[in-house]
């Protein structure tokens, strides 16, 4: 005030007091080895490049986890780098138990660590659709009495974790009448295309078919186009109505097994892109022909156990089907063809027991509907000579199941149907809860 320009002589002099940066907070749950803890405190420090003091807390969760407290949630840099480090110190490529990371802008205690973790699992499982149930209501004119069992079986019997597991298959008909097996096959080919001419070109080519995850050798036959495959895929408003209504008989029929069953609910859901990313479809097709031969080998479609680091695994780890209280995987095939002459023109779907080498064949039907449990090893079967070029359609849909309640697997077959036959290994059936 009246000195010249520029000058700060008459200006006064402010001080202000040096304000420490507040220390970061990182929870560490108990389960969680030295090595792992280590690698987390020391990519933080890295992380956050300012010097600031550390405070390692260890809180007590059933979740192998870590939370990072006092830092921007939004910033998925941070978990990032800490999940990077964690992965480098791991002692096996794919642990069964990946450690979940959150941040949170919110001061939290050691005591409220657990369930600041939970609902950032939550958070993550909305914002990648981990579970996103099928919620639609079967058209009027159907009704679950009109399901009748075909096939009910049990296959690949094992101890894991101390309870005795099968993985288990249920054929039904009824599920899909007349009227929807036909907009399904519909979707496969032309409108004036017949199907029993073959494969229609202008919806499948040779060689994108696999049989196998990786798609790696064992690939073979014809697939749809990737278009026609996406179109298959579509959701919300975008399903094609007979793939809705697909997928709302198949929620309504799991629903009610669940309900008979004393289930506490169950929700019904597509297999996410986040599982496996998006080279993994929820949908699938095949036509397989005669002139396929041994095309086809042994694959199974998904095993939760097995699967590459993602937003699922972060969420709910690696697992064995059917474990109580986790998600099962699992397959609804639908046969297709409009006429099926079996066993004259075979094309059986084979399951295979591995420690016994017992194969199970399920003879396909118009209209019949096939569930399986994911991890269960099987194979397309080519027709047999006398179907000529009539390719045997299908319609695989991938799901996974998720009980409300967490003791028992959501189960397939409905508990008053005739118990299942034990194939192979699975002789030594103990019980028949989660079947």
């Amino acid at each position: 005030r009246g000195g010249s320009p520029g000058s700060t002589a008459s200006l006064p002099m402010l001080l202000l007091p040096v304000l420490a940066a507040p220390a970061l907070r990182l929870f560490v749950s108990k389960s969680l080895s030295i090595s792992e803890r280590s690698a987390a405190t020391t990519a933080l420090r890295e992380a956050a490049g300012d010097g600031r003091p550390l405070r390692a807390v260890q809180f007590d969760s059933p979740r192998r986890s870590l939370l990072i407290s006092g830092e921007d949630d939004e910033d998925e840099t941070l978990r990032h780098h800490i999940v990077a480090a964690l992965d480098a110190v791991a002692h096996e490529p794919h642990p069964p138990s990946p450690v979940f990371v959150a941040v949170t802008s919110e001061p939290q205690t050691a005591e409220g660590a657990a369930d600041a973790v939970e609902r950032a699992v939550r958070a993550d499982v909305e914002a990648f659709g981990l579970r996103e149930p099928l919620r639609r209501r079967p058209s009027p004119g159907w009704a679950l009495s009109d399901v009748t069992p075909a096939l009910h079986a049990v296959l690949d019997g094992a101890a894991v974790g101390g309870r005795w597991d099968v993985s288990s298959l249920v054929a039904v008909d009824g599920l899909v009448d007349e009227k929807l097996r036909a907009g399904l096959l519909s979707l496969l080919h032309g409108p004036s295309w017949p199907p029993e001419k073959g494969a229609d070109p202008d919806y499948w080519c040779d060689g994108s078919f696999s049989d196998t995850l990786s798609g790696g050798p064992a690939s073979s036959g014809v697939g749809l186009r990737p278009a026609r495959l996406a179109a298959l895929c579509a959701e919300g408003r975008d399903t094609p109505p007979a793939v809705a209504e697909l997928e709302a008989r198949v929620g309504a029929y799991l629903r009610a097994v669940d309900a008979a069953s004393g289930g506490g609910g169950v929700d019904v859901c597509r297999m996410p892109e986040a599982a496996f990313g998006p080279e993994v479809t929820p949908l699938a097709a095949n036509a397989p022909v005669s002139s396929d031969g041994e095309a086809y080998g042994w694959h199974i479609d998904a095993d939760p156990a097995l699967l590459p680091p993602s937003p699922w695994t972060d969420c709910f780890g690696r697992y064995p089907n059917r474990s109580p209280g986790k998600p099962r995987f699992v397959t609804a095939l639908v046969y297709l063809s409009p006429e099926w002459r079996w066993p004259e023109w075979g094309a059986q779907t084979r399951c295979l027991d591995p420690p016994t080498g017992e194969v199970l064949a399920i003879p396909p039907a118009p209209g019949r509907l096939l569930l399986m449990d994911q991890d269960i090893s099987h194979a397309v079967t080519a027709p047999a000579a006398a179907a000529g070029d009539t390719p045997r359609y299908s319609l695989v849909l991938k799901l996974c199941l998720h009980s409300h309640r967490g003791s028992v697997a959501p189960p397939l077959a409905m508990p008053g149907w005739s118990p299942p036959s034990a194939s192979g290994s699975a002789q030594r059936l103990k019980g028949g809860g989660g079947v």
